[in-house]
């Protein structure tokens, strides 16, 4: 596979996802290769996240670590006694005083202890007198439901209001899936080491960690070489530029998509799909509708080609499909999706599913027959936002926000597809078994584009990539890279509220020019 990502990005070890296991199972030898004793690594740790501390809350001087009783817990004493000897007010806080910890981190509560560090019980301060609060509570090993005076605590540092550094990730969140255990610190600042674990970037996990910040520890070069990459971040300005059309080219030359859906009363969807591939270099674009939506398509956009009738014709003329935006799954629905599927069965074209193409998708009953067409298919990308991934895989939302990985590769398998499972930290899910990289987690996007249309004009980007000739995963990176990052600037410019889907176009059309 050509690697997406510009030399210089594909050096920053920081953009690869690994999961926690890996972490601690390999840092240690990652540490001794690398010439670093256990101990040395925990007092990086703990002066990466002062130093964050530091550069986030400059004026900063009443910190209190809240520590557990684990290598978290050392962290925090190395960066409490940090803040000590800057001339700071620190404080650390336990379940109990007396409890001497094990390893390197009971090394670091005795420095701490040593330096004339104060620690105090859970219960007997208020977190709101303090300017941060630092949390060194829960690392990496929480498996299950965290232990009731845990959440307590949990609770009470939310309670606060205060800002909250976490340490690695936050205490009652589950490193790898990002599900809450079942209450986890709300924090403004993570700082992660290492490696970035998959439960940060995506879903509740995204949310809950606040800016997500990384730290090597000045081993990653060690670690990376005996550990391997769950997945990859990336971004619009990560990835290497679309390259230049030829001089020589014309409008045959970058793809006939075809846009199936615009049921009636649903023209919008669409219409958005048509524009977006368009303004994103598709040579022709029609739009196959109801009858009764072709004007509201048309209207103002006479670059979109449309048909409501001979749906074959329209089929047999494309080189590339888009299927579900305001489709509907009525009869009339149903029979386009049909003769869609009948069609590739013999002729076999890219195809993008996305909104009631994925409902129909789950309600199909000869899904035997489906997954023989697909599986003979170039390119098929499937676009499931986690109410639609739920009805493909048969269970519950939670079920799919508590595991995104998970369910983004269930779905890939099911159905022989590329899956986009949108939300906060967008999962691109390759099937691909010849591919190094099969799973990429979108940095960018913003809570702006929690608005009507917005997975209508992802669908047209993707279709547009495909037409023009990007494989399937090159085109859904590029495509939710390219959406996000024109949400980004938009949020930029005007700010997340207000935003609606087509202000994307402009930008959009900027992006993918590489300005």
């Amino acid at each position: 596979m050509t690697n997406l990502l510009t030399e210089q990005a594909a050096e920053i070890l920081a953009h690869k996802i690994v999961s926690s296991e890996q972490v601690k199972l390999l840092e240690s030898k990652a540490a001794q290769m690398a010439g670093c004793s256990m101990f040395e690594l925990m007092q990086r740790a703990g002066e990466a996240a002062f130093q964050k501390l530091r550069q986030q809350w400059p004026k900063a001087q009443d910190i209190i670590v809240v520590a557990g009783n684990g290598n978290n817990a050392g962290d925090g004493y190395v960066l409490a006694k940090l803040a000590l000897n800057k001339g700071m007010k620190a404080i650390v806080v336990c379940q109990d005083p007396n409890t001497e910890l094990q390893g390197d981190a009971q090394q670091a509560q005795s420095e701490w202890n040593n330096a004339g560090g104060l620690t105090l019980k859970f219960t007997e301060l208020d977190f709101s007198e303090f300017d941060v609060v630092v949390d060194a509570l829960l690392g990496t090993g929480v498996q299950g439901e965290v232990k009731p005076n845990f959440q307590s605590v949990i609770q009470k540092i939310n309670q606060s209001k205060q800002p909250v550094l976490s340490i690695d990730l936050p205490s009652g969140m589950h490193a790898d899936t990002g599900q809450v255990l079942p209450i986890a610190v709300v924090a403004d600042v993570t700082v992660t080491f290492i490696a970035v674990k998959p439960g940060l970037v995506t879903g509740v996990g995204k949310e809950i960690c606040g800016k997500l910040s990384y730290a090597d520890l000045s081993i990653a070069s060690e670690f990376f070489s005996v550990a391997k990459s769950n997945a990859q971040l990336v971004d619009w300005n990560m990835l290497q530029p679309i390259k230049p059309r030829p001089v020589n080219a014309n409008k045959g030359s970058f793809g006939k998509l075809l846009c199936i859906g615009g049921n009636q009363g649903m023209g919008g969807a669409i219409r958005i799909s048509a524009e977006a591939a368009l303004r994103c270099g598709t040579g022709l674009v029609k739009v196959y509708c109801h009858c009764a939506s072709s004007l509201a398509i048309t209207s103002g956009r006479p670059e979109i080609m449309i048909v409501d009738k001979d749906l074959e014709t329209a089929l047999q003329w494309c080189t590339d499909i888009i299927i579900g935006p305001g489709l509907g799954q009525d009869e009339w629905a149903q029979r386009q999706f049909r003769d869609v599927m009948a069609h590739l069965k013999e002729q076999p074209k890219p195809l993008v599913i996305d909104a009631d193409g994925l409902n129909l998708l789950a309600a199909e009953s000869d899904t035997k027959a489906l997954l023989d067409t697909f599986t003979q298919l170039p390119a098929l990308v499937l676009t499931p936002h986690p109410g639609e991934a739920s009805r493909l895989l048969g269970c519950n939302i939670p079920q799919i926000e508590n595991n995104r990985y998970l369910a983004s590769e269930a779905i890939t398998q099911k159905f022989s597809a590329i899956c986009v499972l949108k939300g906060a930290g967008t999962i691109i899910q390759s099937n691909n078994p010849n591919s190094k990289e099969r799973c990429w987690v979108c940095t960018g996007g913003n809570p702006g584009m929690a608005t009507a249309g917005m997975g209508d004009l992802l669908t047209g980007i993707i279709g547009s990539f495909l037409a023009q000739g990007m494989s399937s995963h090159q085109a859904a990176v590029y495509a939710v890279s390219a959406h996000a990052e024109a949400a980004d600037r938009i949020a930029l410019q005007y700010g997340q509220r207000g935003m609606i889907t087509t202000d994307l176009f402009q930008p959009l059309r900027a992006i993918v020019n590489g300005l």
